[in-house]
């Protein structure tokens, strides 16, 4: 299943709802959620998430001045053509707001 994030703080039933295997596509202000040195959410999401494929869209990464180096390692950079694949690939999505 391929779930968009977009905004924080993810509630605990949408970690409960994924499955291993599950990509997230993170955007807009939830790539917050795997950048490195934020402790707090870093231990959270290390652990949440060890079971996923966490990605951020590359034009976010841009506007908010990040680089891959800002990002939890594993975590991958798709751009534009990527995304709209995944979106178009998945037959369900679930989009968290």
């Amino acid at each position: 299943m391929l779930h968009i994030i977009s905004q924080l703080p993810l509630s605990s039933s949408f970690i409960k709802n994924t499955h291993s295997g599950d990509t997230v596509i993170f955007t807009n202000d939830a790539i917050l959620a795997v950048k490195q040195n934020n402790v707090d959410i870093e231990h959270f999401t290390k652990k949440a998430f060890n079971h996923l494929n966490l990605c951020v869209r590359k034009a976010d990464l841009l506007l908010k001045g990040f680089t891959n180096r800002d990002l939890l390692r594993g975590v991958a950079i798709i751009d534009e053509s990527q995304f709209k694949n995944a979106l178009s690939e998945y037959v369900a999505i679930k989009s968290c707001n």
